[in-house]
């Protein structure tokens, strides 16, 4: 009996979620589109609408090609080609088909275009003479068939394997997921997973499990099907739910995003996410709705099951508070976190949260200076959390805001550490004393979102757009001879903030030096221009910025040139490829360029014509070193052989034999 009704719970549970979450998928057209690679044949994916992908959710499906390339890619609907693009990262090759009923498909990382398109694409190339290229042809070029052959599935752009992307748009450019568009060829009868759940302390009363950190639990799957913790969890405040889900589909071992999120809190629901459309125009918004801080040190991307400060995109249903849970009281609360796929399969979470109010501590003894091992902070939301080790009794923390100081109590203690914790919203400290011990902030000024603003240093200038950032920055920011630390990292930008920025000593070769940032073991050129001794860049990501100098050229290795074919590797260990070009006898020719391999290929524009004469490659990094190198092109010479006989007359191919200078053909 207890189980049935169990059962009935669970079940009118799923009904009410999947009438809010469904109503939409019934809504699209059924049968209007194609699948695109074998239409008719079971195929699997390797990538979903809304996957957590590196600064964006994965905007369609990736539809898996049998690992190789050169399928047959067909039109999803009639209708006729709008737009054609190649570019080196991105999508690569890609191709966008308007249709009547206002939809737009895409289809991404394309080995080739068939004709005539592949035609025009070569002849506006070789016009404009450019690899990379962007073209929208009128209605009337390329009309296409429901299932017309329109190219060849490849690899190209920012792809990490054979695939196709493919997406479905609306009059609006917003993507919509193309599963409910409910394609044969895909089947999915297994429901989504839980891999890990991290709850978050927001306001200044908020506490997990007695503290003010963030604190990541993994759930169990119950024999009943059911994920739980083994623990109570014990909160108290404001808190904000994160979690690390995957869906997985028959036949298949990829681990793709979840279709929808629901949350309720005592049976009432506080919070739903829905991946069934979401808006092409600002794909930077996903850093704000994922725990970007956990992204960048751990590489983990958990969502955020609130909808935070700062967001526009319109993909959350939430409760008065945002969907942040709150915990007032020392009563038990049930949380019921349901995961759905596009194929109404699904997986719930339970968890207790027992309330827990803060510890008071002691007024502090003494606002003597006792000595300390260190004192260290971190910055969660509004609150900066001071930590001081070696307290042998309770002490102030003396917090500095310009000429005036303020005395601040210890929150907590934990593990030997005193912690206390400020709102910036009301201080912004210069430093913190505790003890013997004296921490500078580097803290600056609030950045308010929304407006224009500008802050002037000593030796710097930053400049934020009205999009910049998410939410208040506080912004810190540490001054060197030869660069700026710009608060760090793991805090997210969503728009370009200026920087203008002007060293100790002008570098001896400025037209070779530029700005470049170090993340972790990287150095990624950021550029920029001269205006007297000062340097003027952008960035979208904040953290450590330093000058350098690149003075040295690309690599140029010549693979082939003959009448056929050339072809090369090219690469730069600093700044990074700007451009490249290659003339035979003055003439300009088509390269095509595949990044991931360093490599460099020709096109002809005239498949019949033969290269010859002098070869000229150009290869331009980004600081403005430019390598060149220049052949003559020939043809290998083939020698004859000489053979013995043995026994009864044979003959066998002869092998070419390399002239000196020639290069082996590589396969």
């Amino acid at each position: 009996m207890f189980l049935f009704k169990r059962f009935l719970l669970v079940f009118s549970f799923l009904l009410s979620s999947f009438s809010a979450v469904f109503a939409q998928k019934e809504s699209f057209p059924k049968g209007y589109f194609l699948f695109p690679i074998y239409p008719g044949q079971k195929n699997t994916l390797a990538g979903v609408l809304g996957d957590l992908r590196t600064n964006h959710f994965h905007a369609g499906i990736d539809i898996r090609t049998q690992q190789r390339e050169g399928l047959p890619v067909v039109a999803a609907a009639d209708g006729y080609v709008s737009r054609i693009k190649v570019q080196t990262t991105g999508y690569g090759n890609v191709i966008f088909i308007k249709h009547p009923n206002g939809m737009t498909t895409v289809y991404g990382h394309l080995l080739s275009f068939e004709e005539p398109i592949g035609s025009y694409l070569l002849e506006k190339q070789y016009e404009r003479k450019s690899f990379e290229i962007e073209l929208n042809p009128s209605p009337e070029q390329f009309p296409v068939k429901k299932g017309q052959l329109i190219a060849l599935s490849g690899n190209t752009g920012g792809s990490a394997g054979p695939h196709l992307h493919f997406e479905i748009r609306d009059s609006k450019d917003n993507y919509l997921n193309p599963l409910f568009f409910d394609f044969d060829e895909i089947e999915d009868e297994i429901p989504p997973y839980f891999n890990s759940v991290a709850i978050r302390p927001i306001g200044l009363e908020s506490r997990v499990n007695g503290e003010f950190e963030r604190i990541s639990f993994r759930p169990v799957r119950q024999k009943s099907g059911v994920y739980s913790f083994a623990q109570t969890i014990k909160a108290w405040g404001e808190i904000g739910l994160e979690l690390i889900a995957f869906d997985a589909m028959n036949g298949v071992n990829f681990r793709n995003g979840v279709n929808c999120v629901e949350i309720k809190l005592d049976g009432e629901e506080v919070f739903a996410y829905n991946m069934t459309s979401f808006p092409s125009w600002s794909t930077r918004d996903y850093n704000n709705l994922i725990d970007y801080k956990t992204e960048q040190k751990t590489g983990s991307r958990y969502l955020k099951c609130y909808n935070p400060d700062g967001n526009n995109y319109n993909i959350h249903r939430t409760d008065g508070y945002r969907g942040k849970l709150q915990i007032r009281d020392t009563l038990t609360h049930e949380v019921q976190v349901t995961l759905f796929d596009s194929y109404e399969n699904s997986a719930i979470l339970t968890l207790k949260i027992k309330g827990e109010p803060p510890q008071e501590l002691l007024p502090p003894l003494t606002e003597s200076a006792p000595s300390l091992s260190y004192i260290k902070t971190d910055m969660e939301e509004n609150i900066l959390k001071i930590s001081a080790l070696g307290l042998s009794q309770l002490s102030y923390a003396e917090v500095f805001v310009k000429s005036k100081s303020v005395q601040l109590a210890p929150a907590y203690q934990s593990s030997g550490e005193t912690v206390y914790l400020l709102d910036l919203r009301e201080h912004l400290p210069d430093s913190i004393q505790i003890g013997n011990k004296l921490l500078r902030t580097d803290f600056k000024q609030r950045i308010r979102p929304n407006a224009l603003a500008t802050y002037e240093g000593d030796r710097y200038t930053l400049r934020f757009g009205n999009q910049t950032i998410f939410d208040t920055l506080y912004l810190a920011v540490q001054s060197r001879p030869n660069g700026l630390v710009i608060n760090d990292e793991i805090i997210p930008l969503r728009d370009a903030l200026g920087i203008n920025f002007r060293p100790d000593i002008m570098p001896s070769n400025p037209d070779k030096t530029h700005a470049y940032r170090m993340d972790g073991n990287r150095v990624r050129f950021m550029g920029g221009k001269w205006r007297g001794d000062v340097l003027d860049f952008t960035t979208r990501e904040l953290g450590n910025f330093s000058l350098a100098t690149d003075e040295t050229p690309p690599s140029i290795q010549l693979i082939q040139s003959n009448k056929k074919s050339i072809s090369a590797r090219i690469s730069d260990g600093m700044s990074g490829i700007a451009s490249f070009n290659a003339y035979v006898n003055g003439e300009w020719v088509l390269m095509n360029y595949e990044y991931k391999r360093n490599y460099i290929w020709s096109s002809k524009l005239v498949d019949s014509l033969d290269f010859e004469g002098e070869l000229r490659l150009e290869v331009t990094d980004r600081a403005g070193n430019i390598a060149i190198l220049q052949a003559e092109i020939k043809e290998p010479v083939i020698k004859p052989t000489t053979r013995k006989k043995h026994g009864t007359a044979s003959r066998r191919k002869s092998a070419p034999v390399r002239s000196k200078g020639s290069k082996r053909k590589r396969r």
